[in-house]
This record gives C-alpha cells, sequence and structure tokens, in this order.
C-alpha cells in the first residue's frame, strides 16, 4: 500500500520537464475507440487547483482525456505505465474519473466535485482500469491518470473491453510526437531537430505546424497522413531546455515534446547571460498576470506566443538587469494554451501559460 503522503501546497508554476497539450483538463485530448494511446509519462509539475481529487491528494504529473459516449455497451479503459528501462518497468501511477455530464462546456474544473467522481485509484499499482458499464450515448466524462512516481516513462491506454463506443466527431487527437536534436555545429552553434507527428480524426482542410519554442517551425498543408516527419535547421545552441509544439490550424488539439538542446560548442562572441527562473503568477489566468525573472543580459525580449508560434505579445527591455517583474495583458484573446518566452542572445526560456 502507497504511503499516504499528500502535499498542502500546490505549485502554480509550469516546468519545461514536461509540456504536453494534455496537462489540464482545458485540454485534454478526446478519446477514442479503437485508438491506442501512448503519451510520455508528465514529470514535474503540480497539478492544476480547482478539481476535486478525491482520494488522490495532489494529484500531481496529470493526464488528462475526455469521452463522449457514442453508442451504449458499455466501456472499459485500461492501461499501464512503464519506464523507459532496457526492460521496462512498472511505475506508479493513478488514476480518476468524473461524470456524467450532458457536455463539457463548463465543466473544467468548476463541475469536478466530490459528487461527480466515479472512480479513483491511489493503490500504488502501475496499472489503469477506468469503467463505465452504465455509459448512454450524449454521456461525457473527463478522466485524469497521475505520474505519482514522477517517473520518466509511457503510459499506454486503450478501450478493452464492453460493446459501447466514443463518438470522436470531428475532433484531432494527436497519439505522439518525437524531437531529437542533432549535435552542434561549431562553424555557427547551430543545430536541427527533427523528428516525426502521429494523429487521428485530422482536420481535412487547413494546415499542421510545427513550431520549436527554441526557434523553427514547418507547415503542412492538407491533406495531412500520419505519420508526418519533420525538420527544424538553423537553431542556436544553449542548452536550454525547449520543445516543439504540433497544431492544426482548423481544429484545437495540439501537443508538445519537450527536449534538451545541445550545449555552445564554440563560446566565441557568445553574451554572457544568466536567467535563472521565469514564474508565471497567476496560472492559469483570465489574461492579466505577471511574470517574474532574474537577468544580466543589455537586451531582454519578452515574447507571447500561441500554439501555431503566432507572437500575440512582444516587448523589449534594454539594461534591466537584476530581479525584473513585468505584468503583462493578453485578456483580448481567446482562452487556451499560450507560451511566454525570455530571450537574448542564443539564451531562451520558456513557460507556458493557460487563459480560461
Amino acid at each position: 500500500m502507497k504511503k499516504i503522503a499528500f502535499l498542502f501546497t500546490i505549485s502554480f508554476l509550469f516546468n519545461l520537464d514536461v509540456l504536453t497539450a494534455q496537462d489540464s483538463c482545458f485540454t485534454a485530448i478526446p478519446f477514442c475507440t479503437g485508438t491506442a494511446y501512448d503519451f510520455d509519462a508528465p514529470t514535474g509539475f503540480g497539478a492544476h487547483a480547482g478539481p476535486d481529487y478525491g482520494c488522490l491528494g495532489s494529484a500531481a504529473n496529470p493526464l488528462w482525456f475526455s469521452i463522449e459516449v457514442g453508442s451504449p455497451g458499455g466501456i472499459t479503459i485500461t492501461g499501464s505505465g512503464l519506464d523507459f528501462g532496457t526492460v521496462p518497468a512498472p511505475i506508479d501511477i493513478d488514476f480518476m474519473y468524473w461524470g456524467p455530464f450532458t457536455s463539457l462546456s463548463g465543466v473544467c474544473y468548476a463541475q469536478l466535485t466530490t459528487a461527480n467522481i466515479l472512480g479513483c485509484d491511489y493503490s500504488g499499482s502501475n496499472l489503469i482500469n477506468i469503467s463505465l458499464p452504465t455509459a448512454a450515448p450524449g454521456d461525457f466524462y473527463i478522466c485524469v491518470v497521475t505520474n505519482y512516481a514522477d517517473a520518466t516513462g509511457n503510459i499506454h491506454f486503450e478501450q478493452t473491453a464492453g460493446s459501447g463506443s466514443t463518438a470522436c466527431g470531428s475532433g484531432c487527437s494527436f497519439a505522439s510526437l518525437s524531437a531529437i536534436p542533432s549535435s552542434c555545429d561549431s562553424s555557427d552553434n547551430s543545430y536541427s531537430v527533427s523528428g516525426s507527428v502521429s494523429f487521428y480524426n485530422s482536420p481535412s482542410t487547413g494546415s499542421l505546424t510545427i513550431f520549436g519554442s527554441c526557434g523553427g517551425s514547418q507547415t503542412f498543408i492538407a491533406p495531412f497522413v500520419s505519420p508526418l516527419t519533420y525538420t527544424l535547421n538553423s537553431l542556436s545552441s544553449n542548452g536550454s531546455t525547449c520543445f516543439v509544439s504540433a497544431a492544426f490550424s482548423n481544429d484545437s488539439c495540439s501537443i508538445n515534446k519537450v527536449y534538451s538542446a545541445p550545449a555552445v560548442c564554440n563560446s566565441n562572441s557568445i553574451e554572457e547571460y544568466s536567467n535563472k527562473f521565469l514564474s508565471i503568477v497567476p496560472n492559469p489566468s483570465n489574461g492579466i498576470f505577471e511574470i517574474s525573472f532574474e537577468t544580466y543580459a543589455t537586451q531582454t525580449e519578452i515574447f507571447v506566443t500561441d500554439v501555431l508560434g503566432r507572437i500575440i505579445y512582444h516587448e523589449g527591455l534594454s539594461n534591466a538587469k537584476g530581479l525584473i517583474k513585468k505584468q503583462i495583458d493578453i485578456s483580448q484573446f481567446n482562452n487556451g494554451l499560450y507560451f511566454v518566452q525570455l530571450v537574448s542572445g542564443t539564451s531562451i526560456i520558456s513557460e507556458k501559460i493557460i487563459l480560461y
């Protein structure tokens, strides 16, 4: 039996160890019958405040998905968590689910209450077992899987029993995204990052953009055939934690993959820069928030971008050194996921913010 050690203080800072589209109820992926899902186990951040997490307590490192029932007959979803060892070993994951709801509108996070909890597991197992024996067409459910062990690994789940099925509709769903950086090119301190992205129910029109938080983007035009491979070139080697994001222009789904940029391999003419942290308060936000960071650069650029990499806010700071606090207002933009970036020379630090 797992030792119960609930956290009484939940951090609202988002750590870039994991950036995925499904780490918030607001960005929960739609679950599709017949699809097997594989995600990097979330690590390094606390769950959002608001829901009643029942037996989970702190609910650290959450992975969220939603269910819309299409046909009756019961639905059972099972899965497991395994590490990335040569011989994969179990990792301690937990899960819970709420419902049924008549729609997902307004559910996050106001309706994730004790009265709506249908199942909760805090056993120390690496298994997922979500059972909806009386699921009816038109019912909606919200589910969360948490990586209690805070271990790097894979979380896999799919529908394994029940004659019922989900109604995926036209909503897209990403299954995986890889990001593999090259080594540093000493001629110009550059590198590239490449990988592939797999998805389901992609829109029939529009574009798919692969965007790098540390630079680069590549756009594909419909029709889309999964998987797609990409390469982002001429990026600045700086040893930073970066991520790649994939998003469709004509649908709301997106996914992110974290990677580590190679360190500088030619230190000539590189500006000294230190940026120890970037905090965003409050987060989630109504669009008005404060960022705090520490810098010693002569020029620092602040950007806010959407998941497609479009800049919605920019401000340049000259000779602003030490601890800096700035209030930013992007309340005129739609609810969803955005990214705050600090850029100086070859150094970049990024955090995400959710607008509700």
